[in-house]
């Protein structure tokens, strides 16, 4: 089907979670809990409620960041289009309370 898709000329968007596979945050995040980072759900709690939160974390994911978690620096992630960085921002935010 992505062939078919991708021969008429359309798009086939991956979803957040393939995203997050793909651009190797698993390697640093888990989805609940800490692994070298912070995780996904951990995360989202800290900014539940920050209406300025997507932005700021579309922001850390492309530029990296330090401090917000203790000594652990965030690498940047330059490689990772603006539009990819808001959708893994947003659904990264959407994880249930740990």
């Amino acid at each position: 089907m992505a062939a078919l898709l991708l021969w008429t000329g359309l798009a086939v968007a991956a979803s957040p979670p393939e995203l997050a596979q793909d651009y190797g945050c698993m390697s640093c995040h888990g989805l609940v809990r800490k692994q070298v980072g912070p995780g996904f759900a951990q995360v989202a709690a800290r900014y539940r409620g920050d209406a300025e939160a997507p932005q700021r974390l579309a922001g850390k994911i492309r530029s990296g960041g330090v401090g917000t978690w203790g000594r652990l620096s965030m690498p940047r992630q330059p490689h990772v289009s603006e539009a990819d960085a808001q959708a893994l921002a947003r659904w990264v935010l959407s994880q249930p309370a740990p």
